[in-house]
């Protein structure tokens, strides 16, 4: 059933794991939204709150030429000011709607706009599969096939341990800041792989009257 992730760490050569390692998912980074510092805890002040955003979150990590997916909340403020702000952001960026993006909705600071995206990874020989929203989900396209799920929303206040899913939510402080090692900032395919590859083993663990069945 889990297929899709076996042996791909194993076949992975050197140049796919760089190129992986230019693509980055994120969500939730609620720009202009003086509330969240203090409802997340996020280590900053309302007036270093964008730089911050910018500076140690995005640009730290992401290649002015890599490509970045942002999973929805990506700002509070009116359009120009949301669109400077967006500006400032290294990468090729594609955007997830979420719930407080009606004011970039139509950008043309993206080069996608969608609701609901189904990324592939296909080549080196590999055929990854992500379906990326804004909003958990209880399935998604070729979830039977291993296919994974990214999402936001719920800044870290939902996980599921037996399905193919993760919160890329910066504020997640469960598994994303595992990964990141306690980091506010996107994680990159290459990370979604190791993190998957393990919750799978863990899956495939579970008796199989206590995993999820819904396809």
């Amino acid at each position: 059933m889990l297929h899709q992730t076996k042996n791909i760490l194993e076949k992975l050569s050197s140049e796919a794991q760089a190129e992986m390692e230019k693509i980055h998912f994120t969500a939730d980074l609620h720009h202009m939204h003086d509330k969240i510092i203090d409802i997340c805890s996020r280590p900053t002040t309302i007036q270093d709150h964008t730089d911050w955003l910018v500076k140690e979150v995005i640009n730290k990590w992401v290649g002015k030429k890599d490509t970045l997916y942002l999973l929805g909340d990506v700002s509070f403020a009116k359009r120009p000011i949301a669109e400077k702000f967006i500006d400032r952001l290294n990468g090729n960026k594609f955007l997830i709607l979420g719930n407080h993006d009606k004011n970039i909705y139509n950008s043309t600071r993206f080069s996608q706009i969608t609701q609901i995206k189904d990324f592939s990874f296909s080549q080196f020989g590999l055929n990854i599969h992500i379906v990326c929203c804004h909003y958990p989900m209880v399935s998604w396209n070729r979830k039977p096939h291993g296919s994974f799920h990214l999402f936001g929303h719920v800044h870290g206040r939902y996980s599921n341990p037996s399905e193919l899913m993760l919160d890329v939510g910066i504020d997640n402080r469960g598994d994303l800041h595992t990964i990141t090692g306690g980091v506010h900032r996107p994680i990159n395919l290459y990370e979604v792989v190791v993190y998957m590859e393990n919750k799978k083993k863990y899956i495939e663990s579970l008796p199989e009257d206590s995993r999820f069945t819904i396809r």
